[in-house]
Protein backbone atom coordinates (compact mmCIF):
# COMPACT_ATOMS: atom_id res chain seq x y z
CA UNK A 1 0.00 0.00 0.00
CA UNK A 2 1.40 3.20 -1.20
CA UNK A 3 1.00 6.49 1.01
CA UNK A 4 0.11 9.59 -0.94
CA UNK A 5 0.87 11.98 2.41
CA UNK A 6 2.67 11.82 5.56
CA UNK A 7 -0.44 11.52 7.75
CA UNK A 8 -1.21 8.20 5.60
CA UNK A 9 1.94 6.38 5.77
CA UNK A 10 1.95 7.32 9.70
CA UNK A 11 -1.42 4.84 9.69
CA UNK A 12 0.51 2.05 8.08
CA UNK A 13 4.38 2.34 8.80
CA UNK A 14 5.60 3.06 12.71
CA UNK A 15 8.43 4.66 13.08
CA UNK A 16 9.19 6.57 10.38
CA UNK A 17 12.33 8.12 9.50
CA UNK A 18 13.28 11.39 9.15
CA UNK A 19 16.40 13.69 9.14
CA UNK A 20 17.03 17.55 9.20
CA UNK A 21 18.14 19.56 6.00
CA UNK A 22 20.40 22.58 7.00
CA UNK A 23 21.87 22.38 3.42
CA UNK A 24 21.08 24.61 1.04
CA UNK A 25 21.59 22.51 -1.81
CA UNK A 26 18.23 20.84 -2.97
CA UNK A 27 20.43 17.80 -4.50
CA UNK A 28 20.79 17.22 -0.62
CA UNK A 29 16.95 15.97 -0.18
CA UNK A 30 16.87 13.64 -3.31
CA UNK A 31 19.92 12.02 -1.29
CA UNK A 32 17.86 11.46 1.39
CA UNK A 33 15.14 10.29 -0.81
CA UNK A 34 17.11 7.76 -2.43
CA UNK A 35 18.61 6.24 0.76
CA UNK A 36 15.11 5.47 1.42
CA UNK A 37 14.07 8.07 4.42
CA UNK A 38 10.34 8.63 5.03
CA UNK A 39 10.60 12.51 5.44
CA UNK A 40 12.93 15.74 5.55
CA UNK A 41 12.57 18.64 7.76
CA UNK A 42 14.12 21.71 6.00
CA UNK A 43 15.20 23.93 8.36
CA UNK A 44 15.17 27.81 8.28
CA UNK A 45 15.72 28.67 12.40
CA UNK A 46 19.48 27.47 12.21
CA UNK A 47 20.12 27.45 8.86
CA UNK A 48 20.70 29.90 6.78
CA UNK A 49 17.59 28.68 4.20
CA UNK A 50 15.21 30.94 2.60
CA UNK A 51 11.85 30.85 0.88
CA UNK A 52 13.56 30.67 -2.62
CA UNK A 53 16.13 27.73 -1.24
CA UNK A 54 13.11 26.12 0.63
CA UNK A 55 11.25 26.05 -2.81
CA UNK A 56 14.37 24.38 -4.57
CA UNK A 57 14.16 21.48 -1.97
CA UNK A 58 10.41 20.95 -1.88
CA UNK A 59 10.00 20.87 -5.54
CA UNK A 60 13.48 18.29 -5.17
CA UNK A 61 11.07 16.49 -2.43
CA UNK A 62 8.29 16.03 -4.99
CA UNK A 63 9.80 14.87 -7.76
CA UNK A 64 11.40 12.05 -5.69
CA UNK A 65 8.54 10.94 -3.81
CA UNK A 66 10.42 12.11 -0.17
CA UNK A 67 7.72 14.44 1.98
CA UNK A 68 9.17 17.65 3.20
CA UNK A 69 8.35 19.56 6.72
CA UNK A 70 10.20 23.16 7.24
CA UNK A 71 11.47 23.97 10.16
CA UNK A 72 10.39 27.88 10.94
CA UNK A 73 12.44 30.19 12.25
CA UNK A 74 11.19 33.41 13.91
CA UNK A 75 11.98 35.31 10.72
CA UNK A 76 9.83 32.92 8.72
CA UNK A 77 6.55 32.56 11.30
CA UNK A 78 4.45 34.94 9.30
CA UNK A 79 5.09 32.86 5.91
CA UNK A 80 3.33 29.80 7.39
CA UNK A 81 0.68 30.12 5.10
CA UNK A 82 3.07 30.93 2.11
CA UNK A 83 4.94 28.14 3.21
CA UNK A 84 2.17 25.38 2.64
CA UNK A 85 0.43 27.50 -0.27
CA UNK A 86 3.95 26.11 -2.10
CA UNK A 87 3.80 22.63 -1.51
CA UNK A 88 5.23 21.88 2.08
CA UNK A 89 3.36 19.20 3.50
CA UNK A 90 3.71 20.70 7.30
CA UNK A 91 5.19 22.54 9.74
CA UNK A 92 7.59 22.20 12.80
CA UNK A 93 7.09 24.78 15.13
CA UNK A 94 9.83 25.60 17.69
CA UNK A 95 9.37 26.62 21.36
CA UNK A 96 5.68 25.18 21.59
CA UNK A 97 4.14 26.46 25.01
CA UNK A 98 6.34 28.87 25.30
CA UNK A 99 6.22 31.49 22.82
CA UNK A 100 2.72 32.81 22.24
CA UNK A 101 3.03 33.05 18.36
CA UNK A 102 2.92 29.09 18.12
CA UNK A 103 -0.89 29.57 18.51
CA UNK A 104 -1.38 31.82 15.71
CA UNK A 105 1.32 29.57 13.20
CA UNK A 106 -1.17 26.45 13.95
CA UNK A 107 -4.37 28.86 12.99
CA UNK A 108 -2.10 29.79 10.09
CA UNK A 109 -2.04 26.22 8.81
CA UNK A 110 -5.70 25.67 8.68
CA UNK A 111 -8.63 26.63 6.31
CA UNK A 112 -12.14 28.21 7.78
CA UNK A 113 -13.68 26.66 9.92
CA UNK A 114 -10.42 24.87 11.68
CA UNK A 115 -8.35 27.72 11.07
CA UNK A 116 -7.41 31.59 9.61
CA UNK A 117 -5.28 30.56 6.30
CA UNK A 118 -5.16 33.26 4.19
CA UNK A 119 -6.99 32.02 0.89
CA UNK A 120 -5.46 32.55 -2.40
CA UNK A 121 -7.29 30.46 -5.14
CA UNK A 122 -3.82 30.53 -7.65
CA UNK A 123 -1.29 28.77 -5.63
CA UNK A 124 0.47 25.57 -5.83
CA UNK A 125 -1.69 23.19 -3.77
CA UNK A 126 -4.70 24.66 -6.20
CA UNK A 127 -2.90 24.00 -9.15
CA UNK A 128 -2.82 27.56 -9.92
CA UNK A 129 -6.04 27.89 -10.09
CA UNK A 130 -6.61 25.00 -12.41
CA UNK A 131 -8.48 22.99 -9.38
CA UNK A 132 -11.84 23.21 -7.22
CA UNK A 133 -10.13 25.56 -4.58
CA UNK A 134 -12.58 24.13 -2.52
CA UNK A 135 -12.00 20.63 -2.76
CA UNK A 136 -8.34 21.89 -2.19
CA UNK A 137 -8.63 24.00 0.95
CA UNK A 138 -10.71 20.70 2.62
CA UNK A 139 -7.34 18.36 1.21
CA UNK A 140 -4.78 20.42 3.11
CA UNK A 141 -6.59 20.79 6.15
CA UNK A 142 -6.84 17.52 6.40
CA UNK A 143 -3.34 16.21 5.34
CA UNK A 144 -0.95 19.16 6.50
CA UNK A 145 0.68 18.04 9.88
CA UNK A 146 1.62 20.76 12.17
CA UNK A 147 4.72 19.91 14.42
CA UNK A 148 5.23 20.94 18.08
CA UNK A 149 8.65 21.03 19.84
CA UNK A 150 8.74 21.26 23.43
CA UNK A 151 12.07 22.94 24.22
CA UNK A 152 11.43 24.75 27.50
CA UNK A 153 11.57 24.08 30.89
CA UNK A 154 8.96 25.74 32.14
CA UNK A 155 6.55 24.25 29.53
CA UNK A 156 8.42 20.77 30.34
CA UNK A 157 6.64 21.95 34.02
CA UNK A 158 3.34 22.35 32.89
CA UNK A 159 3.39 19.80 29.89
CA UNK A 160 -0.45 18.50 30.19
CA UNK A 161 -1.99 22.12 30.05
CA UNK A 162 0.55 22.78 27.27
CA UNK A 163 -0.62 19.91 25.20
CA UNK A 164 -4.19 20.68 26.02
CA UNK A 165 -3.69 24.39 24.97
CA UNK A 166 -1.85 23.21 21.40
CA UNK A 167 -3.74 21.71 18.40
CA UNK A 168 -0.59 20.29 16.55
CA UNK A 169 -0.59 16.88 15.66
CA UNK A 170 2.73 15.61 16.49
CA UNK A 171 5.31 16.44 19.31
CA UNK A 172 8.74 16.39 19.66
CA UNK A 173 11.08 17.26 22.61
CA UNK A 174 13.99 19.64 21.64
CA UNK A 175 16.69 18.21 23.58
CA UNK A 176 18.99 20.97 22.82
CA UNK A 177 17.25 23.76 23.68
CA UNK A 178 15.85 21.63 26.83
CA UNK A 179 19.59 21.70 27.91
CA UNK A 180 20.37 25.29 27.72
CA UNK A 181 16.85 25.69 29.88
CA UNK A 182 18.37 23.88 32.15
CA UNK A 183 21.84 25.58 32.32
CA UNK A 184 23.43 22.20 30.48
CA UNK A 185 23.92 23.42 27.37
CA UNK A 186 24.68 20.43 25.14
CA UNK A 187 24.39 18.01 27.63
CA UNK A 188 21.74 16.31 25.80
CA UNK A 189 22.07 12.79 27.61
CA UNK A 190 22.66 14.25 31.46
CA UNK A 191 19.66 12.82 33.42
CA UNK A 192 17.66 16.19 33.89
CA UNK A 193 17.25 16.62 29.54
CA UNK A 194 16.34 12.61 29.82
CA UNK A 195 13.96 12.91 32.40
CA UNK A 196 12.21 15.88 30.45
CA UNK A 197 12.33 14.09 27.48
CA UNK A 198 10.68 11.40 29.36
CA UNK A 199 8.00 13.43 31.02
CA UNK A 200 7.41 14.84 27.21
CA UNK A 201 6.99 11.51 25.42
CA UNK A 202 4.99 10.29 28.62
CA UNK A 203 2.50 13.02 28.29
CA UNK A 204 1.73 12.77 24.57
CA UNK A 205 1.06 9.54 25.02
CA UNK A 206 -1.00 9.94 27.64
CA UNK A 207 -3.02 12.21 24.93
CA UNK A 208 -2.77 9.91 21.74
CA UNK A 209 -1.01 12.63 20.10
CA UNK A 210 2.16 10.86 18.07
CA UNK A 211 5.36 11.64 19.06
CA UNK A 212 9.19 11.81 18.40
CA UNK A 213 12.30 11.70 18.94
CA UNK A 214 15.43 13.21 17.49
CA UNK A 215 18.68 11.04 17.56
CA UNK A 216 22.53 11.99 16.67
CA UNK A 217 23.39 7.99 16.50
CA UNK A 218 20.81 5.21 14.93
CA UNK A 219 22.05 3.00 18.05
CA UNK A 220 19.93 5.46 19.88
CA UNK A 221 16.85 4.13 18.85
CA UNK A 222 17.48 0.68 20.93
CA UNK A 223 16.94 2.67 24.29
CA UNK A 224 13.00 3.75 22.92
CA UNK A 225 12.27 0.23 21.40
CA UNK A 226 9.56 -0.46 24.49
CA UNK A 227 8.42 3.06 23.93
CA UNK A 228 6.58 2.77 21.38
CA UNK A 229 7.95 6.12 19.45
CA UNK A 230 6.40 7.31 16.45
CA UNK A 231 8.88 9.00 14.40
CA UNK A 232 12.33 9.46 14.84
CA UNK A 233 14.41 12.56 13.53
CA UNK A 234 18.00 11.39 12.52
CA UNK A 235 20.43 14.21 13.24
CA UNK A 236 21.28 16.89 10.97
CA UNK A 237 22.70 16.47 7.12
CA UNK A 238 25.60 18.30 8.18
CA UNK A 239 26.69 16.21 10.94
CA UNK A 240 26.17 13.04 9.26
CA UNK A 241 28.26 14.42 6.50
CA UNK A 242 31.33 15.47 8.78
CA UNK A 243 31.15 11.83 10.64
CA UNK A 244 31.03 10.21 7.29
CA UNK A 245 34.09 12.60 6.27
CA UNK A 246 35.75 12.40 9.89
CA UNK A 247 35.73 8.52 9.48
CA UNK A 248 37.07 8.56 5.63
CA UNK A 249 40.46 10.60 6.51
CA UNK A 250 40.74 8.33 9.69
CA UNK A 251 40.32 5.01 7.50
CA UNK A 252 42.89 6.77 5.01
CA UNK A 253 45.09 7.88 7.85
CA UNK A 254 45.25 4.14 8.87
CA UNK A 255 45.68 2.42 5.29
CA UNK A 256 48.43 4.57 4.69
CA UNK A 257 50.68 4.35 8.38
CA UNK A 258 50.29 0.43 7.96
CA UNK A 259 52.03 0.57 4.61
Amino acid sequence: MMASTLKDKMTIKRPLLGGFIFSSDSNISELYAEAGYDFVIIDTEHALNDLRIVQTHVRACAATGIHALVRLGAANYADASRLLDAGVEGLMIPHLGHDERADGIVQAMKYWPEGVRATCTGVKIAGYGQRNFAQAAAQSNQEVVAVGLIEDRTCVERIEQVLEDSKVDWIMPGPADLASSYGLHGQLTHPTVQDAVARIIEAAQARQTKVGVYINELSEIDQWKDRQIDFFVHAIDYKILGKALRAAVGDFQQRVLSN
